[in-house]
């Protein structure tokens, strides 16, 4: 096993799009090759925090493992082949969100695809944690994100969106959806078998409606449906490891049309938290990612 450092120069390679009909019956596809040796990729546009903890890692690669924290033995379990590749996320022990020290995981605005003008938007990947993984109280996951950057951390969500997936105690997931708290309909809250909304933060929609196992790989795709500019009319589809989890619609994200409202990309950022104390990891972990994808499906 080795680790190659990811550049983030994202200006030097366009993402390649397909106009091939897929299952999802996708307009547009972003596809990034399985094997990557940087985030080139991705088409970084923002990249705030935790660079340091995030490495690329692939059974072919001849580069030199800087770290050596993984032995062999723990690489193999993540049922890799010579032609894959993944994203190695590591939690310091004590860290939580990415305003705290130490610095946990890391978190980037992705935006592979032009997504001004899509209506749907499909983002699916894959997520590995490991058997000796410490769920702690809880943890953030990557979603889609519109309007703008920082639609997270306590932000009123008045003129964005994201749509983060979260761990909870025990692997139980849910989505973490920040938009604007007071135009949402009262069945987004209540959304089985649990949903919380009287946060300052996020609001926990579908909270144990599935879960993240431990030792093999939890697929998670998510597509999202804006609302009609104004209205309760926008719809969130959650399929993990290829079963519907959560069928949302009510769903308020967006006041006013325009791109500035629009869908925008990829927020795909982890780390544990919450922000208190009680949420910080209490030893070294780490996540793996792979099979990012994202359609316009109208």
């Amino acid at each position: 096993m080795s680790y190659a450092s990811p550049s983030l120069a994202p200006s030097s390679t366009t993402a390649s799009l397909s106009s091939s009909p897929t299952p999802s019956a996708a307009l547009y596809s972003w596809n990034p090759p399985a094997n990557i040796s940087d985030l080139t990729p991705f088409n970084i546009t923002y990249f705030p925090s935790g660079q340091d903890n995030l490495h690329i890692v692939s059974p072919s690669s001849n580069q030199t493992n800087s770290t050596g924290v993984l032995s062999i033995s723990s690489f193999t379990n993540l049922n890799l082949t010579d032609d894959d590749s993944a994203l190695e996320l590591f939690y310091p022990a004590h860290s939580i969100n990415p305003g705290n020290s130490p610095q946990g995981g890391a978190e980037f605005y992705a935006q592979p695809l032009d997504l001004s003008n899509a209506s749907s938007v499909t983002l699916e990947y894959s997520v590995f944690f490991p058997d000796d993984f410490d769920w702690v109280k809880a943890g953030k996951l990557p979603g889609i994100y519109g309007g703008h950057t920082g639609c997270s951390g306590g932000d009123d969500a008045d003129d964005c969106f994201s749509t983060r997936l979260m761990w909870r105690e025990g692997g139980l997931g849910e989505l973490y959806l920040y938009a604007p708290r007071d135009k949402q309909a009262k069945s987004v809250c209540e959304t089985p078998p649990q949903s919380v909304c009287d946060s300052e933060y996020g609001l926990s929609i579908g909270r144990g409606s599935f879960n993240f196992t431990k030792g093999n790989w939890t697929h998670v795709r998510q597509t999202v449906t804006l609302n009609t500019p104004g209205m309760q009319d926008g719809a969130f589809v959650l399929e993990v490891n290829g079963q519907r989890a959560i069928n949302g619609s009510e769903i308020f994200y967006r006041g006013f049309p325009g791109s500035d409202s629009n869908t925008k990309g990829g927020l795909l950022g982890t780390f544990f938290g919450g922000h208190e104390p009680e949420y910080a990891t209490p030893k070294d972990q780490y996540t793996w990612f792979k099979g990012f994808n994202l359609t316009i499906d109208s």
